[in-house]
């Protein structure tokens, strides 16, 4: 028996490694530049969308983009017993978007999606597809690593009154956690399953959590709505897109029950420190 990845060397795919046991599987893992041999883990120099020949594996997981591993799946004919995949809630929360590129993205997610569960029904694979939401941790992050760096540098760190919609932030190890339990249940547990984090907070909270573990003595300065867009104006692209910042005020919550009924996961609360923060 074997397990093969895609996106092993990923944030996520750090946490999976971390937490693989002795009772599991050894993993095929296919990369771009594998990293130094493991006791565990085998390598196949390669990417999505043309891998190589690899051979067949009891289950197959995705760790990175999506689309690329539907792409893939569709082309390869394999028929594992179990397909674990990872997703994105943005297909909820980004549909409205003002920005095209994140309209774009789920008109992408939305497709790989469909695409991926055709070619699992029509080979008798048992699909899991999980979407996190904002996923955070191992000093990876690229999402609120960039309000960190707006509080290093400003001390002072504006954020418009209104920006209480809520958030569930997800630790990458938490993410790769779900994965292996897919993997792992001796039923496969078919389905889509919004994966949120464990706790769900204010924006404004979420990001002076995040201030205090990797900014510390920045504050947030909440101020109007009009003056924060014409400050963020004089950053420039330092700043977040037009799609965050229109998120802001918009509660992109989910439930977590599903996943939890399927999984069994652990629910942990979003407590940054500073190696999720590191000064690059």
């Amino acid at each position: 028996m074997q397990w093969l990845v895609f996106g092993l060397t990923g944030m996520v795919g750090e946490g999976l490694r971390a937490q693989l046991s002795p009772g599991d599987p050894p993993l095929l893992a296919v990369s771009r530049q594998p990293p130094a041999d493991e006791e565990r883990v085998r390598w196949h120099s390669g990417a999505l969308p043309a891998p190589g020949p690899l051979p067949a594996a009891d289950a197959i997981a995705s760790l990175g983009p999506l689309d690329a591993f539907a792409h893939w799946f569709e082309v390869s004919g394999a028929a594992p017993a179990r397909v674990v995949a990872l997703g994105s809630t943005s297909v909820h929360g980004k549909a409205g978007s003002p920005d095209p590129a994140e309209r774009e993205l789920v008109r992408t997610l939305e497709a790989a999606e469909r695409r991926l569960a055709a070619a699992c029904a029509g080979r008798g694979c048992a699909l899991t597809l999980l979407r996190p939401t904002l996923v955070w941790g191992r000093g990876r992050d690229r999402n609120l690593a960039r309000w960190v760096a707006l509080g290093r540098r400003l001390r002072w760190l504006p954020l418009p009154r209104t920006a209480r919609g809520l958030r569930q932030p997800i630790h990458a190890d938490d993410v790769a956690a779900a994965v292996l339990a897919a993997l792992r249940t001796p039923v496969p547990v078919p389905g889509l399953f919004d994966l949120p984090g464990g706790e769900t907070l204010a924006y404004d909270e979420m990001v002076a959590r995040c201030l205090r573990a990797g900014a510390p003595g920045a504050r947030l300065l909440r101020v109007p709505a009009p003056l924060f867009r014409a400050g963020l104006a004089l950053l420039g692209r330092r700043g977040p897109g037009p799609g965050v910042l229109a998120r802001l005020d918009q509660d992109l919550a989910y439930d977590r029950a599903p996943v939890q009924a399927a999984l069994g996961l652990p629910a942990r609360p979003f407590s940054p420190t500073p190696v999720d923060f590191p000064d690059r």
